[in-house]
């Protein structure tokens, strides 16, 4: 059975999700977004009238996707402590499924503090306030640490990882840690041992 080519403005969203995570949003240029689809301006403008509509729409598709996993993987886990490891695992398996979007969340959770307080709207609020229901219910349950907030525990989840993620290149080369040689076994053994920091003795 043939597969339906992407429509145009799936295209658009594609490429502007590369151009975006590249470049960030202040650096993407709409033209060059439009010549890369080869579409023109008006044919981008056609679908997304400003870059702050396609910005939106580009992280609402990644809200989508990480919103669809958690309902997949983590809400589907038998229990609360199944449930956490699934999140965190998820997070790994996200940044190796879709580098181009954890680049683009990464960047957008990084360079937007003056564009957020001027934001209508908020894509990843809805993904960020499911993630710290999931860590308040395990401080509430005595399966994370409740000496520092859920916010911080999710700050050191993400932080961690992320900061793993991006540094992995750099370490492999200065240290001789052997994990460091695979991206895989680095970034299993930081979802290890993040739950570890995180957990109650």
């Amino acid at each position: 059975m043939a597969t339906l080519a992407p429509s145009r403005k799936e295209t658009i969203l594609a490429r502007a999700e590369q151009h975006f995570a590249d470049h960030g949003f202040q650096g993407a240029s709409l033209s060059a977004i439009a010549r890369d689809c080869e579409v023109g301006n008006p044919g981008l403008l056609h679908h997304f009238p400003s870059k702050e509509v396609l910005y939106r729409a580009v992280l609402e598709r990644q809200a989508e996707d990480l919103t669809a996993r958690i309902c997949k993987r983590v809400e589907a886990a038998p229990d609360l402590p199944a449930r956490l490891q699934a999140f965190v695992a998820l997070q790994v398996e996200w940044m190796h499924a879709r580098p181009t979007g954890f680049k683009l969340v990464t960047r957008e959770l990084l360079d937007n503090a003056e564009r957020i307080q001027h934001a209508q709207t908020r894509p990843l609020e809805g993904f960020l306030q499911a993630s710290l229901g999931l860590v308040a219910a395990a401080q509430a349950a005595g399966l994370v640490r409740d000496d520092l907030s859920a916010v911080v525990v999710l700050t050191l989840i993400f932080g961690t990882l992320n900061y793993a993620k991006m540094a992995r290149p750099t370490f492999a080369k200065t240290f001789a840690e052997p994990a460091l040689k695979s991206d895989t076994a680095w970034m299993k053994a930081m979802a290890r041992d993040v739950l570890r920091v995180i957990s109650t003795p």
